[in-house]
Order: structure tokens, then sequence, then C-alpha cells
């Protein structure tokens, strides 16, 4: 519901001084707000940022951010120094981002404890791995030594034991403070698609362990640094933590095992037939918009056929109108790339390289077979297994949403403005949008001591050591008004249900430029008591009339007042059409209001004493064209800048039906053109008028056009203040040919377009 910008000027030019204040502007203050983790970023001095992907990155500086799962222990560990043979107590140097620090393993141990393995904490796509070696007088570079990656791949289903395959050696005995090994992976593939790298040789390669392993002995042998350059930042790693995730239609338990960074893990498909009944497709949602350029995809085990398959993304807009679709999320997708991969040698490894765009959501799926018959002949079976998908690009994250716990304003209050401070570079937003209501629902949920939900009676009969804790989630009542439109501007009029006692906020960030990025800086609601604590109820009869005719309507507001409350001296109704006030009661009584006036499409009332016990009734006559004319009042108190707004008595309380708009009928009605047009500057029939009436359309703009008999179109006529006239002249401002003429009215609708015509006499 927003208030119209006649009443919300009116609040605002008389905002009272005095009122209270729900801020968000400290670190602490957003602890109880939910975050897309790493998407939005919650700075230092209480500010709220975006997080961003970044290319090329050095992948061990963030090691330690990252955990997965070993063999070796129950709980995942964090990425770092993996094991180190001698000089553990400077290990940790080498993946510090300094170079003035090393380790140095003792000169007394012996040679083949002089190695050292970091860890990254996940797979990455690396293109080099450059090492840096100190040069004091204390420390000097490794002169013979050799390097290893392993890509997290285990050599043994049940234990922590890796192969490793060689990157670099030093050839020669090494002198070099810094020394780069390039990476690469030779795949050959008869596979063919938009955006797909086609070539044999890719320049990178999947790496989570780095092995450097000393092969002779020097005096002060020393390593600062170890880095391991990657393609970039994986958007898709994160999903999870984000709110987002992973749906499919088959082996469902390993899903996520598809954006989970480790190797070790993946997601398989088999069977022949369509792909939607064997649910050969998965659907990623990244849980923010991520600016992507770059996609990789890993299948680790195949069959001689694979088939082909297509890759579509989504911003996250919504699909226009009803999806046909019987698995896909109802998003606007845009397809990526169609690959056909049935020409041996079968492709296993994918790069997709394309054009920045905004993505949160990728859909892949298989082709059914008929589209590709004749390629291999025979019965065709397909399996294979994902192991990884992986997303890059660069910039700012798109677009993130937060959304606030139940903020308790600590009784029923009357919310009046929401302010906001921003740094709003170009083509950045934020968006703020809000809910209210005044009850809550409580739902128990249970688990076993694996965290599987089960029955309370499931839940009852087993010991304790065998089950969680009862979790108790609260969840909105049935009284809670839904997220209100977006704000325009700070210190704008509320816009959700009031008065109310529990808020809850929405904000999204993003931008259209990957290179800008909005910094909120606070959040203000302002409020005071409320006018009538308990509410005011609106009730309108009758609740059914006559497309476009006059009718005369009862409208009563019915508030629940406590003790302590102001009460108000101002009524608001707004309407479809000019209303005119007959009659207004208190308490059932006629009393003679003190003004009565439309202050744009609204009908305010100020009355000569206080309302504090009794029912307020409005009859006025109003016109109305559309069906289901919904009519929102408020009630406010003069001098205090305090606005409270009406709930319907009961759903659709508040509502004027019109059959004749619902069930069928012209949608141009009440048509009253002037037959006859003499535009002599006599004042008498000068301008012919052009009356009508829209049924069924919303926010449609009709089309006025004067035509001559040939069909040539002489005027197009604009809206005036008083509606739509014709003077005789046409688009030149020259006086016509005395003659007939043809009044077009064509007004665009879901059906197509719909004209009537009228004819007009032109004489002088």
């Amino acid at each position: 519901m927003k208030l119209p910008a006649a009443i919300a000027l009116l609040l605002l030019s008389t905002w009272a001084c005095l009122a209270d204040e729900y801020r968000f502007d400290r670190k602490a203050d957003w602890d109880g707000w939910t975050f897309p983790r790493g998407a939005v970023v919650q700075n230092e001095d209480g500010s709220i940022g975006l997080g961003r992907i970044n290319r090329s990155i050095d992948a061990v500086t963030a090691a330690r951010d990252f955990r997965h799962v070993i063999k070796s222990s129950k709980d995942p560990v964090p990425g770092g120094i993996r094991v180190v043979g001698s000089g553990a107590e400077s290990a940790d140097n080498i993946i510090d981002g300094r170079k003035d620090t090393w380790w140095q393993p003792p000169q007394d141990h012996v040679i083949e404890d002089w190695f050292i393995e970091v860890d990254l904490g996940r797979m990455v796509l690396a293109t080099k791995i450059r090492l840096t070696f100190p040069d004091t007088l204390d420390a000097r570079p490794f002169r013979s030594f050799s390097l290893y990656t392993n890509d997290g791949l285990r050599a043994s289903a049940a234990r922590d034991v890796f192969q490793y395959s060689r990157a670099g050696r030093a050839s020669e005995p090494n002198e070099e403070r810094v020394v780069e090994y390039d990476l690469q992976t030779i795949w050959p593939g008869g596979a063919t698609g938009e955006h797909l790298v086609t070539g044999d040789t890719l320049d990178h390669a999947m790496v989570q362990y780095v092995r450097f392993v000393a092969e002779g002995q020097n005096p002060g042998a020393a390593l600062a640094e170890i880095e391991v350059v990657g393609i970039g930042d994986n958007a898709a790693l994160g999903s999870l933590e984000r709110g987002g995730g992973v749906r499919g239609g088959t082996d469902l338990n390993n899903l996520s095992t598809l954006i989970d960074g480790d190797k070790n893990t993946s997601w398989s498909l088999s069977g022949p037939n369509d792909w939607v009944l064997e649910g050969h497709w998965f659907e990623i949602d990244l849980g923010a918009t991520y600016w992507i350029d770059r996609a990789f995809m890993h299948v680790s085990r195949s069959r001689s056929f694979f088939g082909s398959f297509e890759i579509a993304t989504s911003d996250g807009t919504q699909a226009a109108g009803v999806t046909t679709d019987r698995v896909r999320g109802n998003f606007d997708f845009q397809q990526l790339t169609r690959v056909d991969n049935i020409a041996s040698p079968l492709r296993r490894v994918f790069d997709f390289r394309f054009p920045l765009r905004k993505t949160r959501y990728i859909f892949y799926h298989r082709l059914n077979f008929t589209r590709i018959a004749g390629a291999q002949g025979g019965t065709h079976n397909p399996f294979y297994t994902l192991t990884e998908f992986m997303l890059f690009g660069d910039g700012y994250v798109a677009g993130a949403q937060m959304e606030s716990n139940f903020i308790d304003l600590g009784g029923t209050k009357s919310i009046r403005t929401l302010s906001w401070d921003a740094e709003l570079p170009p083509e950045t937003f934020v968006e703020i949008r809000s809910q209210t209501g005044d009850t809550f629902l409580f739902e128990e949920k249970y688990y076993n001591k694996n965290g599987v939900e089960i029955s309370q009676a499931q839940w009852n009969k087993l010991p304790k050591s065998q089950k969680q804790d009862i979790v108790e989630i609260q969840r909105r009542g049935p009284d809670w008004s839904g997220w209100s439109q977006a704000y325009d501007v700070p210190g704008e009029v509320f816009l959700s249900p009031t008065p109310r006692r529990f808020v809850q906020l929405q904000v999204r960030l993003g931008n259209d430029n990957p290179a800008v990025a909005p910094l909120l800086r606070s959040i203000s609601l302002h409020f005071d008591d409320a006018l009538v604590s308990g509410g005011v109820t609106s009730r309108i009869l009758p609740r059914q009339t006559g497309f476009d005719s006059l009718q005369t309507f009862s409208f009563v507001l019915k508030p629940v007042f406590r003790s302590g409350d102001h009460g108000f001296d101002r009524v608001l109704i707004r309407t479809p059409a000019p209303a005119a006030t007959t009659q207004v009661k208190v308490a059932g009584d006629t009393v003679a209001p003190l003004a009565v006036a439309m202050a744009g499409d609204t009908l305010r009332i100020d009355l000569a004493e206080r309302v504090q016990s009794d029912s307020v009734e409005v009859v006025f006559d109003a016109r109305i064209q559309a069906n289901a004319t919904a009519f929102e009042a408020w009630v406010s108190l003069s001098g205090s800048g305090v606005m409270q707004g009406a709930r319907p008595a009961e759903q659709h309380a508040a509502t004027v039906f019109v059959p004749s708009v619902a069930l069928a009928g012209a949608l141009i009605r009440s048509v009253d053109v002037t037959s006859q047009v003499t535009p002599n500057g006599d004042g008498v029939n000068d301008v012919a008028s052009i009356r009508f009436a829209l049924a069924k359309v919303e926010s449609a703009v009709p089309e006025v056009t004067i035509h001559d008999l040939s069909g040539r179109t002489m005027r197009v006529v604009a809206a005036g203040a008083d509606g739509y006239g014709w003077d005789g002249r046409d688009d030149a401002g020259r006086l016509l040919p005395p003659g007939v003429y043809l009044c077009r009215i064509a007004v665009a609708a879901d059906v197509g377009e719909r004209s009537v015509r009228r004819i007009i006499n032109l004489m002088y």
C-alpha cells in the first residue's frame, strides 16, 4: 500500500519533532540480519557493502577459509600447511603473503625430510605456480628441488593417499629468487558448442595440493612463498552457505557435490529415456547474482557414448506469464551453450568463455538422443559422472538480498517514515521493502543425532543420546502484510500497514556495472504511539454496483480504542474517481465537518471534534469503472503528523465489485462524442467533446485520432485537463476543410487492440 503523494506531502510537512527511532548503523546492529555469506560484506564501521570475485587470484591466500572432508578426521579441515617434513615451526611462513619470512629446514636434518605440502582447501584451476626464495646472508634459494601437484583426488578411496605429478624441477643449480612454472591440461576431444574452448590444450590445471621437495642440501636453503595463481574465484563455492543450493532429477543425495570443490565427490546420471523422465538435469542457485564470464565442468567417468547437453543461465528475473517447463525454475533463462559431444574422442573437460552476464541460476540438462540420432547408431544408454561445475567472473556482486529479524517496537506503534543513508555511485542501487504484523506461529522440528528430521513420536522414543534438542521455528502469522513495494527515497512515508508491533525489512543491493557497488550506511524507522492502539477496520456498502454509474456509498471506520489513545480528527479515503461527500456521521449522529476536499485521488474530511470512542461513517457519491476496486483509508490527528491505516473488517470488506466488467462487455464504454463542431470562435461547439470510459483495462493509455473518410490520420488528439477534445485542426494546427470526419478511440489490451469510431461533422 502506497500513500497518495498529496497525503505524503501533508504528513511530512507536519512531522512531529518528538518521535521514537529504531536505527541500524553499527556493526552489531546488523547481527540479527540474514546475509548471503560473502556476497554481502559487513564492514567494521557499520556499513554494508557487496563482496566481489576476482580474476587471477593467489589461491594460497584464502586457503584457510575453505574446509573439506578428509578420511583421517570426522570433521572438515581447513586448508593451509598439510604436512612438513622438517622445520615445522616456520612452515606457515610460506603462506603468509610476506616475502620477508620463510620456511627453512634445519641443516642437520636429513634431506628426505626437506619437503612441505600446501593444501589449498579446495580444488582450483591454476595457471601457474610461483616460488619466491629469500636472498640474505642467512637464507638462500634452494638450489635443487622439484615441485608437484595433485588435484585432490585420493589414490585410495579409504585413505588420504595422493598421487602427485611433477609440475617443475630445477634443471640446473638455482640462483633465482623467483621461479615460475606454467600449468596446462591436455585433453583432446571433438565436442563443439557456443563459447566452448575446443583446443586440445587448456592453459590451466586442476590443483588442490602442492608439494615442494628439496633434492639437494645447500647452506641456508629457504623458501619464502608459494603462490598458486588461479584463473579466479569460483563463485559456485559457498552457494549453500549463501542460501542457494542445487536441485536435480536424479542422484539427489550427491547434487551438492557439483559445487563443493572436491574432486573425490561426484554426481552421476544414466539411462536412455527422455531427459526429464530420467532426471538428467540440475539447477544451481548461487544464493546471489554474480557477473560471470567463464564456466568449467569436469566429467570423471563416462561410457563410450556421452551425448550432448545444454546450459542456460538466469539473473533471477521471474519468467513472464505461465511457463510450461516441468522442471526448470520459473525464471527468465538465456541459453549459454548447446554442446554436441558425440564425435570421438569424447571430451570430458569443458571450458566455456563468454561475455560477462548477470548469473544467479544455472540450468543444465542432457539432450534427448532423437535430436542427435544417426551419429553413432545402436542403442544409446549414457552413463557419466560430473565431479565439479565451476563459475568465474570479475567484479562486485551484481545483486544480493538481506533480511532483518523480526523487529519488536515494544508495543503497537504507528510507523511514519523509513529513512536510510547510502552511497550510490552511478549504475548502483539499494532497494528496501518492509512488512508488518502482530502475531506469530511457532513450529517445532525434531531431529535425530545425525540431523535427520523425524516425527515427534519417533523423537519421543529415542534416548537422549540419540536425538537433538527440539528446534522451535518462528513463522509470520496470518495478519502479516507481505512485502511492500520498494521505497523510492529516504524519509518516505512508511508503506506497510501500521500501526503494528513487529516489522521486518528486506534490503537488496546491486549494480549494472561490475566495477562499482553501493554502500549502505544506515536504516532508520521513525514511529510514534498509535492513534488507535486496537486498530481501525473499514467496510463499504454496497459491495456491488453498475459500471460507471453514479452510486451512493457508505464507508464506515470502526476504531478499537484503549486507555491513553490519542484518537483522530481527520479521515482520508482513496477513491478511484472524484467523490462528492453527502453526509458524515460519528456514533450514528450526523455531524458538520470542518472541511471536505479532494487532494489528488484522496477524499479528506476534517472533523470538528476529536474522535476517541466512536465509529465514523462517510457517505459519498462516486463512479466505478474497474472491477474489484479497493478503497483504502487512513485516520490522522491534525498537527501531529501521525497517520494510521485502516484494515478491511474482513476480506473484501472495503472492495466494490462491478459484475458487468468481470463477466463480459466492451473495453471502451460510455462513449459520448459531439457530432458537430463549428470552430468559428463564438463559444458554441468550437471544440468537439470526446468522452468515454475504459473497462477491464489497467494502466492502458487510450489513443484518440481523427481521420478523413479515406482513412488518413489528420490529428492525434492529446488529453487535456478536461479530457479529450478536437478543435477542427490537423497536427500542424491548420483548420481542416468542412466535411465528415471519423473519430477513432483505441486501446491496447491483453486480448489485442480494441477500438470504436464516431462521426464528427466539421462545419463553419
